[in-house]
């Protein structure tokens, strides 16, 4: 892969090495309660410059950066991975924005999206964890868009005021963020989701989506040994299942996305679509679940991408044909309330929601290449 990219600048904020002077306006943030709130489960105190930690963290399981604006390199705060497991490739994340004006800015998402690229790309990490305390929804909200996916919750682990919060922990593999970023990988990752991607050309013929995160060898996707890993193998009786998606752009150009309630790619946002019955055409299954479940009424422009999504740990084979399409009547509304589709909502294309089901990303990549002429910035928030 061509190195496109400065791995310390983000479109917001940059990584720099921590300076002595940043404790000084550390030493300062301590002294906001509501960040030392947010912060972690310790008892609140104010902190001297001396307390705040060392100036500079290198010391192989820990990586602290200062983030500083591209803008006017004003000091924002710290972002870190720390307590590294190289032998398990594992880490957790700590970020922190110390002042109230600097927050709900992109700051925080600009640097997540720095970080985690840093921690999977220049450390070769696996997995990233953190734990954020339930009260803190900005955070939570900022950790979902960048990736994150909720692992579950320590109950009432933390007391402030006199009431009793979750704890929650959130990761992200670097499968997960490949998929989202269309970075790759140079590593195997662990026994998951394959997904085998053909775009379609303007003549008809098959072009490999992400082709630069695939290999030729043994855990490529697609191989036997990446389908059959993680001791899942296929079943006598599972055959693939056909699906149908729509790409449905409105006059501004956002997406139509659907939250997933139910299985398959539950809790993931999703372009709308469904199963194929039988003896139906491809092209009358995708018009007749976008009205079954948006209310929308389309014609199609024609086939993006086809996307094959492959968990034999859940005996689930998907072959999904990926839709370009336009609206010619109807309002955009949920008809499954209550039901499989949880809500939907129209996004701009370069600002999508996290996480996105596994068979949607090759065609909202294939529709930003398609609509804005060249291939998403990836760093953009």
């Amino acid at each position: 892969m061509a190195r496109h990219y400065n791995a310390f600048q983000g479109s917001k904020v940059r990584l720099t090495a921590p300076c002595p002077e940043d404790r000084v306006q550390i030493a300062h943030f301590t002294e906001q309660y509501e960040y030392m709130r947010n912060m972690d489960t310790d008892i609140v105190t104010p902190q001297t410059s001396d307390e705040t930690g060392s100036s500079s963290v290198r010391n192989g399981q820990d990586f602290e950066f200062a983030l500083r604006t591209i803008e006017d390199n004003r000091f924002l705060g710290f972002v870190a991975i720390y307590r590294i497991e190289w032998n398990n490739r594992s880490a957790q994340l700590a970020i922190g924005i110390g002042e109230a004006r600097d927050r709900g800015k992109g700051y925080g998402s600009d640097a997540l999206a720095l970080i985690l690229r840093y921690a999977f790309h220049e450390l070769n990490l696996n997995r990233i964890a953190l734990d954020v305390i339930e009260y803190n929804e900005a955070a939570r909200k900022a950790y979902l868009k960048a990736g994150f996916r909720e692992e579950g919750r320590h109950r009432a682990a933390v007391l402030r005021d006199g009431t009793q919060y979750d704890l929650i922990s959130m990761s992200i593999l670097a499968a997960d963020w490949s998929a989202q970023t269309g970075y790759p990988i140079s590593f195997r990752p662990s026994a998951g989701v394959t997904v085998e991607v053909r775009e379609h050309d303007e003549h008809g013929e098959h072009v490999d989506l992400f082709s630069d995160a695939r290999t030729d060898s043994p855990s490529s996707p697609g191989s036997a040994s990446s389908i059959q890993s993680g001791g899942a193998t296929n079943t006598p009786d599972a055959s693939p299942r056909i699906g149908v998606g729509a790409v449905i752009l409105n006059e501004r150009g956002e997406v139509l996305l659907a939250w997933r309630n139910r299985a398959p790619e539950q809790h993931t946002w999703s372009i709308p679509g469904g199963k194929v019955d039988a003896y139906e055409t491809l092209e009358t299954a995708v018009i007749r679940e976008i009205k079954e479940e948006v209310n929308l009424d389309i014609v199609i422009n024609d086939l993006l991408c086809t996307a094959e999504t492959i968990r034999p740990e859940q005996q689930e084979h998907w072959i999904s044909m990926l839709y370009s399409t336009r609206v010619i009547g109807g309002e955009a509304r949920n008809m499954e309330e209550g039901g499989a589709v949880g809500e939907i909502g129209w996004f701009p294309l370069h600002e999508l929601p996290a996480p996105l089901a596994s068979f949607a990303i090759p065609a909202l990549e294939a529709a930003k290449k398609r609509y804005t002429g060249k291939p998403y910035n990836h760093d953009a928030q």
